[in-house]
């Protein structure tokens, strides 16, 4: 068999995405994955496509990184429909956030409580059907995928890096280790709690349509199906991943204090998932030795910073022009990755 340009560690949204954009460069690529693809961070987002979040604001050193990515989001969506078959919709297409003096867009939507919300364009996808087209872009593509497959390290040597994997190796050109928060410190988990409900019938005509709302405390965020995510916690509580009743009525109160509608909407699913986060919030995008890569730790913004993140792993790794500045996201400006 022969040994593939690069190996990636992490089969979630963002190494998938930069699979198969080191694929179209001409590399041959093969994705292993600790347990089954897509399942862990990518499968629990709540899918924003945040790029101006005022409630939560970016810091200022990726504010643009989110807008370059932002702005390659429909090529991105196009691209996985053209390699895969499957297009992705956008879920909503209008945020509503919650900033005191911001009064001239309460029309919009008359059944939310209170006043003060500013109205924007900004869209959001689910990530679940997200990752399945994106999986079928990858495979069809002729990148092999392999699951429960743990990387046990990964040792350089003249010319490359032998990558072990279970019992095996797999000698390649590069590793790119996209393993979220599984990632080395320090990179460390961020825990969110999360429900899905169905749409009370009063509002199933006029709903939420396409519009997010968000505060800092909560989100609400409408599906195609006529359910709505209402997230989400954030916790330091390692890799537990146990879903709490206290939590989730929290969740349900605070929904229902911007959409009193939404007091008794019935529950389809709770779940928790791990971001993958870092001591600055910033996401590690870098070399790490002579063939070997990181993209991880990109916390709330996973979703919204794929596009860009594939596009900047595979000029590091093809050794391209940069379009963005990588600086800020250096794996070497924490101790665990100083030479």
């Amino acid at each position: 068999m022969r040994s593939p340009d690069v190996v990636i560690a992490g089969a979630g949204l963002i190494g998938l995405s930069c699979a198969l954009e080191l694929r179209a460069a001409g590399m041959s690529v093969t994705v292993v994955e600790r347990g089954r693809a897509g399942q862990q961070a990518s499968w629990a987002a709540g899918g924003m496509i945040g790029v101006n979040d005022s409630t939560h604001p970016h810091p200022p050193e990726l504010v643009a990184m989110a807008e370059h990515s932002g702005n390659l989001y429909r090529d991105y969506l196009e691209i996985i429909a053209e390699r895969g078959g499957t297009r992705v919709p956008y879920e909503t297409e209008w945020v509503l956030e919650h900033a005191e003096g911001w009064r001239h867009h309460r029309t919009a939507l008359p059944a939310l409580a209170g006043s003060g919300y500013r109205r924007h364009a900004e869209p959001s996808v689910d990530p679940r059907k997200l990752f399945a087209a994106l999986r079928d872009a990858v495979t069809k593509s002729d990148i092999t995928i392999q699951e429960d497959a743990p990387v046990r390290g990964a040792f350089q040597r003249e010319g490359g890096i032998d990558v072990r994997v279970k019992d095996s190796v797999i000698s390649c050109g590069t590793f790119l280790d996209c393993t979220g928060a599984w990632s080395p410190p320090p990179v460390h988990p961020a825990k969110g709690q999360m429900l899905r409900v169905n749409a009370p019938g009063a509002m199933s005509a006029r709903g939420l349509g396409n519009i997010v709302v968000r505060t800092q405390d909560i989100y609400l965020i409408p599906r195609l199906d006529g359910t709505i995510v209402i997230g989400s916690t954030i916790e330091d509580s390692g890799f537990d991943r146990t879903v709490h009743d206290t939590d989730i009525q929290h969740l349900r109160a605070e929904a229902a204090a911007l959409l009193p509608a939404l007091a008794d909407a019935p529950e389809v699913e709770r779940w928790a998932g791990l971001r993958p986060d870092t001591p600055d919030h910033l996401p590690l995008l870098g070399r790490t030795g002579e063939h070997s890569f990181v993209a991880a730790g990109h916390f709330r913004n996973g979703i919204l910073l794929a596009p860009a993140t594939a596009q900047a792993m595979a000029e590091l790794i093809l050794n391209e022009p940069p379009v963005l500045d990588l600086q800020a996201f250096r794996p070497q400006r924490f101790q665990e990755y100083a030479a």
